[in-house]
C-alpha cells in the first residue's frame, strides 16, 4: 500500500470512529458529511463568546496544582520525541469522542515512551449541565493532579471521558469524583477537601480564559509540536494516530 493510501485509509478510519461512536450516543454538535466529522459552527462560536466574555484574567488564583506550569499538565517522558496538546472541557461531548477514537492509542505511546501529552483543562460548559459539573470534573483533574501526579491525573481523565453525563442532565456529585479520584490514585484525606471545596476553580477559570488568549476557539483543539494538527476532530484523530504509530 503506497503512503498516500495509508494516510487516506488511516484518516478514514479515524473519521469513522468518530462517526459511529457520535451516532451510538445521540450527541449533539457533531455533522456528518462524507465520512468527515466537523464542529457544528455554533458550537465554536458559542465556546469563543463565552470565553470572551467571562475574561477574568486579571484575578489571580490564590492556589495552584502541584507541577502545573502555564496550565499545561504534561503525561509522559520529557525525552518523547513529540507532544501532543490537547485543550479540553469535561463536559465537551466532541472531546469524548475524540478520546474513544484515540484514547487507547495515545495511552500505549506515552506508556512506550514515544510520545507525551500536554492536557489544557478548560470549563466553559457549565451551562450544558445540571449542576456544574463541567467547573467541579475539572477542579478534580486538577486536585488529582495536586496531590497525585500526573498518572494519576491520566487514570482521572480517562475515567471522566468514559462516564460523561449527558448534555442537560445532572453530572455525577463529588461524592462519585472523590470516589473516581481515590480509584485513580489519590489519597481520599488529602483530595476530598480539595474537590469539595472546589479550591482550583479560579485556577480553571484563568486556564479557560488562557485558552481564548491563545486563539483557541473550541474543544477539542489538537497541537502536534506545537502545530495545529488539522481543521476538525476526524484530522485531529487521524494525525495523532499517524503520530503515535509512528508514521
Amino acid at each position: 500500500m503506497s503512503k498516500k493510501s495509508a494516510e487516506l485509509s488511516r484518516s478514514e478510519r479515524a473519521a469513522a470512529a468518530i462517526a459511529a461512536q457520535r451516532q451510538q450516543e445521540r450527541r449533539r454538535n457533531l455533522l456528518v458529511v462524507g465520512g468527515v466529522v466537523a464542529l457544528v459552527v455554533a458550537v465554536l462560536v458559542g465556546a469563543y463568546v463565552f470565553s470572551s466574555s467571562s475574561d477574568t484574567s486579571g484575578e489571580t488564583a490564590s492556589d495552584v496544582p502541584a507541577g502545573v506550569e502555564d496550565y499545561s499538565v504534561v503525561v509522559g517522558e520529557e525525552s518523547a520525541p513529540s507532544t501532543i496538546t490537547v485543550y479540553e472541557d469535561p463536559q465537551c461531548p466532541i472531546c469524548r469522542d475524540f478520546e474513544a477514537a484515540v484514547g487507547e492509542q495515545v495511552a500505549t505511546a506515552v506508556a512506550a515512551g514515544d510520545v507525551r501529552v500536554d492536557y489544557r483543562i478548560v470549563s466553559f460548559l457549565d451551562r450544558a449541565s445540571g449542576n456544574e459539573y463541567s467547573s467541579r470534573a475539572a477542579n478534580a483533574l486538577m486536585a488529582v493532579q495536586d496531590v497525585a501526579g500526573p498518572d494519576a491525573f491520566a487514570a482521572l481523565h480517562e475515567t471522566l471521558f468514559a462516564n460523561q453525563p449527558e448534555e442537560g442532565s445532572d453530572g455525577p456529585d463529588d461524592e462519585q469524583l472523590v470516589a473516581w479520584a481515590v480509584a485513580a490514585g489519590a489519597e481520599e484525606s488529602e483530595v476530598r477537601p480539595l474537590i469539595e471545596g472546589k479550591v482550583f476553580e479560579q485556577f480553571v477559570v484563568n486556564a479557560t480564559d488562557q485558552m481564548s488568549q491563545d486563539g483557541v476557539t473550541g474543544t477539542p483543539t489538537v497541537l502536534i509540536d506545537g502545530e495545529p494538527a488539522g481543521e476538525n476532530p476526524a484530522e485531529y484523530a487521524a494525525a495523532v494516530l499517524d503520530v503515535v504509530s509512528g508514521d
